[in-house]
C-alpha cells in the first residue's frame, strides 16, 4: 500500500487542486467545498487502483465513476445539496483531456491511424464515465421513486382511516 500511495501521491494531490479550482468556478459553497475535493479525491485513487490491477481502459473509467456518482449521490443527501454539484467536481479528474488533445492534434497533423487510436481510447473513457453514472443515477432513482409511491400509498391510507 505504501508503494502505491508513493507512486501516485503527486498525481491525487494534483487532482484535489484541480477539483478545487474547478469547484471554484462551478460555484460550490465553501461549507460544501471539502466534499467536492474529497470526491475528486476519491474518484482518482479509485482509478489508480483499477489502473494498477491492470482492468480495461473502459472498466477503470467505469467503476470510479460508479464510486463518484455513489458518494455524490450519499453526499447530495448528507449535505442537503443537488448530487449534481459533487458528482461534477468528483468526476472532473477523470475526464480524459489530454486523449482529447492528442486525437485533435493528430487530425491537425493528417496522422489519420494516430487520430482513430487515440479517438478511440476517448470514446472508450468516456463511455465508460457515463455507464458509471448512469447506474448508480438509476439505482437512486428508482430508490426515490419507491419511497415516494410508498409514501403517497401510505398517505392515502392514512387519509381513509
Amino acid at each position: 500500500m505504501g508503494g502505491f500511495l508513493q507512486e501516485y501521491a503527486k498525481m491525487i494531490i494534483a487532482a484535489i487542486i484541480g477539483t478545487f479550482g474547478y469547484s471554484q468556478l462551478f460555484g460550490v459553497k465553501r461549507n460544501r467545498l471539502s466534499y467536492a475535493c474529497l470526491g475528486g479525491a476519491l474518484s482518482i485513487t479509485v482509478y489508480f487502483v483499477c489502473v494498477h490491477m491492470g482492468l480495461s481502459l473502459l472498466m477503470q473509467n467505469m467503476i470510479p465513476a460508479v464510486v463518484a456518482t455513489l458518494y455524490a449521490e450519499l453526499m447530495a443527501r448528507y449535505a442537503k445539496a443537488p448530487a449534481t454539484v459533487f458528482l461534477m467536481t468528483s468526476i472532473i479528474p477523470l475526464t480524459p483531456g489530454s486523449r482529447l488533445y492528442y486525437t485533435m492534434r493528430a487530425i491537425v497533423d493528417g496522422n489519420r491511424t494516430q487520430a482513430n487510436e487515440y479517438g478511440r481510447e476517448t470514446l472508450v473513457i468516456a463511455l465508460g464515465i457515463a455507464l458509471g453514472i448512469v447506474l448508480v443515477s438509476l439505482i437512486f432513482h428508482q430508490i426515490s421513486r419507491k419511497k415516494l409511491s410508498y409514501r403517497i400509498r401510505f398517505d392515502e391510507d392514512e387519509r381513509r382511516d
